[in-house]
């Protein structure tokens, strides 16, 4: 399992891992987070219809008596709190029941469900007293909310509010005397604790679509990561088959030039062409065969591998061409590996017993950084031709003065 997923590329893992989270989680979140708000919506709009219930059964003109502290009488609110007191009773969900008005900015409690002793409840609450001033738990998130309900909207608190008592939220409606006057308003504030626990539920939901999302990706990642890495093993094969020689499994005349033209830019103090030919591969194939020409040809490529370092660039460049391009190698160093390749091929001539087989070998140093592949191939390719009108099995170095 680990050494599978070392086959990809982290670079594409996590790219497309992060662009399917971002959809996935797109498409999981934004569906619950409209579903939540319209949720909130429905739970605004029914403390709203509870308050507007509770609004209308306030007698208005009792109501407006008792806006003024000299018209109090027990008996007075006892028969205003009275309607809310049953409205109170008849749902559980609701913490408070009262009304308030508005002097100078500020609000005061009228009645209270809660000083009655006619509600029945199991909540245990502190009555608020007649035009005790009320003290907001929060900062109002709405600082003309009292201006909105004079003009007689009912107004539901944007957010959650809590206390002691647990969470609630609050919903404000007019109330109007048989003269259509704004009398001060009804406030409800209803108990939260069922749509608390329903958006726990919601929550865990939500929780698992988003580690589900998590998974998702991760594992898409890692499919198309996969597939990524063995499309471009299969491309990088097809490049390595294409720049080497079948035969012998050195370079192609493709893979040389382009590792010759790379090796040109390390500026090395010089460069070596060296270009051995086969000579008389014709006649070799002609006498004994092509079978026992390519095995030549694979003993010459292993003599080359054999006698080169490394780091330097072997290449069959056509059918009986070689080429080696070597960097830092001087004049006395190109001389030394023709002759190891002359010695070695001669080597396995004399094991063979047969005749024919042979090589012949072009030399082209150049010092400097301004030297380019094509001069010194050429270069090279002039001195392979010397030595092979010079009788073969041999090999000529590049004289630019002679060239001259």
């Amino acid at each position: 399992m680990f050494r599978d997923f070392r086959k990809i590329s982290p670079r594409i893992f996590w790219l497309v891992t992060l662009a399917a989270l971002a959809v996935l989680l797109t498409v999981v979140a934004v569906p619950q987070w409209l579903s939540k708000q319209a949720r909130l919506e429905v739970l605004r709009s029914h403390v709203a219809e509870i308050a507007q219930i509770a609004a209308s059964v306030v007698d208005g003109d009792l109501h407006r008596q008792l806006l003024e502290p000299a018209n109090y009488t027990p008996d007075l609110y006892e028969r205003t709190v009275a309607p809310l007191v049953r409205v109170h009773s008849a749902d559980p969900e609701i913490f408070y029941v009262y009304t308030m008005v508005e002097r100078n900015g500020k609000s005061f409690f009228v009645v209270d469900t809660a000083a009655s002793s006619k509600l029945k409840t199991t909540r245990k609450l502190r009555p608020s007293a007649y035009m005790e001033p009320f003290e907001s738990i929060d900062a109002e998130p709405d600082p003309d909310y009292l201006q909105r309900i004079a003009n007689g909207e009912t107004y539901v608190y944007p957010t959650f509010q809590r206390d002691v008592y647990g969470t609630f939220l609050s919903g404000h409606t007019p109330i109007y005397d048989s003269q259509g006057r704004y009398s001060g308003f009804v406030g409800v504030d209803f108990d939260l604790k069922y749509y608390l626990a329903q958006e726990a539920s919601f929550r865990s939901i939500l929780y698992g679509s988003l580690a589900g999302a998590v998974l998702i990706a991760l594992l898409i990642g890692y499919v198309v990561a996969r597939y990524h890495f063995h499309v471009q093993d299969r491309i990088d094969e097809q490049y390595r088959i294409s720049i080497r020689d079948e035969l012998t499994q050195l370079l192609n005349r493709r893979g040389a030039l382009r590792f010759a033209r790379e090796a040109l830019g390390t500026q090395a103090s010089s460069y070596a062409v060296i270009l051995v030919d086969i000579d008389d591969l014709k006649g070799i194939n002609d006498i004994y065969g092509h079978a026992a020409g390519d095995e030549f040809i694979v003993k010459v490529a292993e003599t080359i591998r054999g006698s080169v370092r490394e780091k330097d660039i072997c290449a069959r460049m056509g059918g009986d061409e070689f080429l080696i391009f070597a960097t830092g190698c001087d004049l006395d160093a190109s001389t030394e590996i023709a002759r190891r390749i002359l010695g070695k091929v001669y080597a396995h001539d004399g094991a063979s017993g047969r005749s024919h087989f042979g090589v012949s070998i072009g030399i082209c140093v150049a010092v400097g950084a301004n030297s380019t592949f094509e001069t010194m191939y050429r270069q090279a390719d002039e001195a392979l031709y010397k030595a092979k009108t010079a009788g073969r099995n041999r090999f000529v170095i590049f004289d630019p003065l002679a060239a001259a």
